[in-house]
């Protein structure tokens, strides 16, 4: 707002020039001139001097409702302002695999939110090959999931360890499998559900494929039925449904109990990996993502038992 119009709000407020200039820090005959320049720039008079102060003619009186309107659109255009700020220097993008959605993010971005209310907040939840791709194009600050073996080591980005996940098998009741103690090759017969697959299409962000090969070949994929989709309910059906097998976390056991599935028991480990989040090297220091991997430790130490 301009500085001679804020003069002018105080000193017609107060009716006192001496008044208004102390509150303002201005010597008075300062205060004087500006508001003589302001009556020389108008071309009308807006003061009347009285034995009390100081009495506003018409014209300062239609002046005064109109700096007091200017007034509030100036504050309000600064508040503005400020939230559109924080919507954008708070703004969070952030990757996650559906279980650590289950297990902890969720409740991580509900803290975010109460924190920083007026921020933008974007949620990409799904495979880890494609959250690298979006971590790459910038789309994303962050993201958790496993540790992508074989990826470029001149990619540009940091892999923070959080935690050891092992997999377990989930089945509908009844399945066949469900009172056998079983190895990974009494599970070749049974047709396999993928939820949120690799796609070949984010294959260029991995340089060497082959350890994903080996996982892939030694858990009999290569060579069985698979049922794949991008959607957790949908592959929650299959597993009901069908005598398909569902691999996941099995700090998922929680949320798949639901729906009536339950992991088979195994006499081998079937897959293990380590969790933890993918970011650029440069923004590693920066503070708002230093804010965030705070809240994710808090969030995790939190649910800290139940990841198995």
């Amino acid at each position: 707002m301009d500085k001679i119009l804020q003069q002018f709000l105080e000193v017609a407020t107060l009716r006192n020039v001496s008044h208004a200039a102390k509150k303002l820090c201005l010597s008075q005959p300062t205060l004087t001139h500006n508001m003589k320049k302001l009556e020389e720039s108008l071309d009308v008079r807006l003061f009347v001097r009285t034995s009390n102060g100081i009495k506003l003619t018409e014209y300062g009186e239609v002046l005064l409702e109109q700096t007091r309107i200017m007034r509030r659109i100036y504050d309000n255009t600064l508040i503005k302002m400020e939230l559109l700020k924080e919507r954008h220097e708070r703004e969070l993008k952030i990757g996650t695999g559906h279980a650590w959605w289950y297990l902890f993010v969720r409740e991580l971005i509900d803290a975010y939110r109460v924190q920083h209310p007026a921020a933008n907040i974007h949620i990409d939840v799904g495979n880890h090959l494609r959250q690298m791709d979006l971590l790459l194009s910038g789309d994303l600050d962050l993201f958790i999931g496993h540790e992508i073996h074989g990826l470029n080591k001149n990619a540009g980005v940091q892999f923070i360890p959080l935690f050891i996940s092992t997999d377990r098998v989930f089945v509908r009741p009844g399945h066949p499998l469900v009172l056998k103690n079983c190895t990974i090759k009494d599970l070749a017969d049974f047709p396999t559900i993928e939820i949120t697959p690799d796609e070949m299409r984010y294959a260029h962000v991995v340089e060497d494929y082959q350890p994903k090969k080996q996982e892939r070949i030694k858990l009999h994929l290569t060579e069985k039925i698979l049922y794949r989709s991008n959607s957790m309910i949908t592959c929650v059906d299959l597993a009901k449904s069908t005598n398909g097998l569902l691999p996941f976390p099995g700090s998922m056991a929680g949320y798949f109990a639901q729906f009536g599935l339950k992991p088979i028991q195994m006499s081998e480990e079937y897959t293990k990996g380590t969790i933890g989040v993918y970011l650029m090297r440069e923004k590693s220091e920066d503070e708002h993502t230093q804010d965030i991997l705070s809240m994710i430790h808090q969030y995790l130490e939190m649910k800290r038992h139940l990841i198995y």
